[in-house]
């Protein structure tokens, strides 16, 4: 008895791009635009020893360049799903061999593997294609291991295990995706987009779990978009305590987890929240009802913007001495406030009038 899966591409004639933070995607593991990318037979797909042509990967919150135990790196060594998903499940799991993979491909330049220099030169337009903060690029290679340097100041270079952990973490996270593809299907299909950017078309599907961790918000706010354009192939299912990782996600694929108090079923939000999830500012996505957080403020300034809203009344309604007028000038200079949250205390004061 034969067991097996079909896939077929739409009657269309475009391949369907796949649908990262959101929905599955039908053929998200199945090769594109007629490209081979290997057997499709069960004897060969999936639930093959070096599947070819099926791709998933997955990446835990732990997403070290260097460290990790013996068994941890063992079972990432491992052929098929089960290595490409070691991280997720073993925090002592480290992501070494994206470097060391660098190195054997500038080795294998040396030697004269062209190829093996395409590869190299791919991955470091990829790398310097807005990845980086600050304008840094992946600049060279060598025994070291990664360098990388600011785009105005090639001279000023560095090695990559120097840098933070949220940059460390992000490079780990893109070379062993790219190496994991490679090594997946035997070959790397990469170009440009209209515009000119470094994309990789294979096709797969990527967990990372809290893909925030240690970055900063201003690179949270930009990598879930620099992953879906870079990989447009790819279907990324993320998880993330961040309003800004939240505001790459496509229509229908913003899914709210319960907490572990709370006895209900994973959703999709509905059309109004992510609207304004997506669309608002960060601000307006963490006072919304997918976070559940009451107030942007620190308790001591909630105390103070309280005192705020009391004298406020007084002073509108002349009823607060001179010592209190004072005190509320004073409160009001220090208690600069930002639109929504001007809304907030208006509401305050308004609540108090009825």
């Amino acid at each position: 008895m034969m067991l097996g899966l079909d896939w077929t591409l739409p009657d269309t004639g475009n391949a369907p791009s796949g649908d990262p933070f959101g929905n599955l995607v039908q053929p998200s593991l199945s090769p594109y635009d007629g490209v081979n990318y290997g057997s499709l037979s069960a004897a060969r797909g999936p639930w093959a020893d070096h599947p070819q042509g099926w791709f998933c990967a997955a990446y835990g919150p732990f997403r070290r360049l260097a460290g990790g135990s013996g068994e941890a790196q063992r079972l990432m060594l491992a052929p098929g799903p089960a290595g490409r998903m070691a991280s997720l499940f073993h925090e002592d799991a480290s992501l070494t061999e994206g470097v060391s993979w660098l190195k054997e491909l500038r080795l294998r330049g040396l030697e004269g593997h062209e190829e093996a220099n395409k590869l190299l030169d791919i991955v470091k337009e990829l790398l310097s294609d807005g990845l980086l903060p600050d304008g840094y690029r992946a600049l060279r290679v060598s025994s070291e291991g990664l360098w990388v340097a600011p785009a105005d100041a090639p001279d000023r270079a560095y090695p990559l295990r120097e840098m933070s952990d949220g940059f460390r973490t992000v490079v780990a996270l893109v070379l062993d995706l790219v190496r994991q593809l490679q090594t997946s299907y035997g070959t790397l299909n990469a170009g440009t987009d209209d515009s000119g950017h470094p994309i990789v078309r294979m096709p797969g599907v990527v967990i990372i779990d809290e893909v925030d961790a240690h970055l900063h918000v201003t690179w949270q706010r930009r990598v879930g978009d620099w992953l879906k354009s870079h990989f447009p192939r790819i279907q990324f299912i993320v998880t993330s305590h961040s309003p800004y990782i939240c505001q790459a996600a496509d229509p229908g694929g913003l899914i709210r987890l319960p907490g572990p108090a709370e006895q209900r079923a994973p959703e999709v939000v509905a059309p109004d929240l992510y609207q304004r999830i997506v669309y608002g500012s960060g601000e307006d996505a963490v006072l919304s009802e997918l976070f559940g957080l009451e107030t942007p403020y620190s308790d001591r300034a909630d105390r103070r913007r309280r005192l705020l809203v009391q004298l406020e009344e007084k002073v509108f309604d002349g009823e607060a001495s001179d010592s209190e007028v004072a005190e509320y000038k004073k409160l009001a200079a220090e208690l600069t406030s930002s639109r929504t949250a001007r809304v907030y205390e208006m509401a305050a004061h308004l609540a108090g009038d009825e």
